[in-house]
């Protein structure tokens, strides 16, 4: 391109911005101005004077001593102590990414969530894992549905821990 084209698409542009933020900009002559009125605090209905006559006396607490004995397990013994276990139920093992995504697939859009697991005997497979759900009986009572799902006649409950 030619210097002269260049310089007079720069010029050009800068006097659209210009005319841009002046147009654009709000002008104060225009905007109206809004005076608030903060109203004043009531007087207290407490009398100084009163608080001024009080005598403040120093307390001796020497007679009420307090046990800070802990005789309550801490939380690391008692979290030990309950089950955090979960549940899910375990659909079956493939070999086929199709079928798994079908099947995963398939109990994602009934609302149970699904996923997918290596199966530790043999690599070749992946495990369908259903749930989790917070105990087995949430499992018995939506089994007949979840096996209708997968097309299979039984599944395996299992504890689980992510």
């Amino acid at each position: 391109m030619n210097t002269n084209r260049i310089l007079g698409i720069f010029i050009a542009v800068t006097v659209l911005i210009w005319i841009l933020l002046f147009a654009l900009s709000p002008q104060p002559k225009y905007q109206n101005s809004i005076n608030i009125n903060i109203p004043k605090l009531p007087e207290p209905l407490v009398d100084q004077d009163s608080l001024k006559k009080i005598e403040f006396k120093e307390v001796k607490n020497d007679f009420l001593k307090i046990d800070t004995k802990d005789t309550l397990p801490s939380a690391k013994q008692r979290v030990d102590k309950i089950d955090f276990n979960l549940y899910v139920y375990r659909i079956g093992a493939f070999g086929s990414s199709t079928t798994i995504s079908n099947v995963v697939k398939s109990f994602n859009d009934a609302g149970f969530p699904a996923f997918t697991q290596q199966n530790k005997s043999n690599k070749n497979l992946t495990n369908v894992l259903v749930g989790p759900f917070a105990s087995k009986n949430d499992i018995k009572d939506n089994q007949k549905t979840l096996n209708q799902i997968a097309g299979i006649e039984v599944g395996e409950v299992m504890a689980w821990s992510p």
